[in-house]
Formats: structure tokens, C-alpha cells, sequence
């Protein structure tokens, strides 16, 4: 017998990872390396049977996650900016960041299981 899919939503599960990882993007591109030459990006991507693991490494400004966690964002002013990390969290199942230092790199880790 053949690999049986698990069940999802028809493209859910893969805008959620989109959406997620652009966010995840757009935040390193535009503030680790805020005033400084712009360096690579490292993308890891690991799938399993269980889902998918997306790990980014950068060499930028460090950010503070429990700090930007106290953002909320006023939803009926429809801001532009400050939405990065809601919007992982929103749709990741699992979002962790460390900040690097030295030669380590900062180290962002978004999770996503196929079933809730």
C-alpha cells in the first residue's frame, strides 16, 4: 500500500508555512540587519510524517522575543508594522528564537504539525 497523506485542509497547511517563513524573512531583512552590511540568511528545512521544521540563521541584531510577546497588536487599527511575530505565532504550531552572539548565529525555529 501507498503513503497515505494526512488530512488537512486543502492549502492550509501550506499558506500557514508561507505565511510564516515571509514573515520570519521580512523580519531578518529588515531588522537584524538594520544598519549593518547585510549578511546571509541560513535556511534549514526539515519535513517528517509528523510536519515540518523551518529553522532561519542570521548573524544580525539579536531581538528580545518576550518583549515583542507584550506587543499586541491593535487588530481594528490594521497596523503595518510590529505583526511578524503574531503572525508566526498565529500560524505555527510552535515558534522558539535564540539570539546568538559572537560566532553563534540568532536562531529562529518555526514548527508546524500536519494535525493540530
Amino acid at each position: 500500500m501507498g503513503r497515505q497523506e494526512p488530512s488537512r485542509e486543502p492549502h492550509e497547511f501550506d499558506d500557514k508555512v508561507v505565511s510564516a517563513l515571509g514573515e520570519a524573512f521580512n523580519n531578518v531583512a529588515i531588522h537584524a540587519y538594520r544598519g549593518l552590511v547585510p549578511k546571509s540568511v541560513e535556511l534549514e528545512i526539515e519535513a517528517s510524517a509528523e510536519g515540518i521544521t523551518l529553522r532561519l540563521a542570521d548573524t544580525g541584531h539579536a531581538f528580545e522575543p518576550a518583549e515583542e510577546a507584550k506587543r499586541t497588536p491593535a487588530m481594528a487599527s490594521l497596523p503595518e508594522s510590529h505583526m511578524g511575530l503574531f503572525i508566526m505565532r498565529s500560524c505555527m504550531d510552535k515558534v522558539t528564537y535564540r539570539p546568538g552572539g559572537g560566532d553563534v548565529p540568532n536562531l529562529l525555529t518555526l514548527t508546524k504539525r500536519f494535525t493540530p
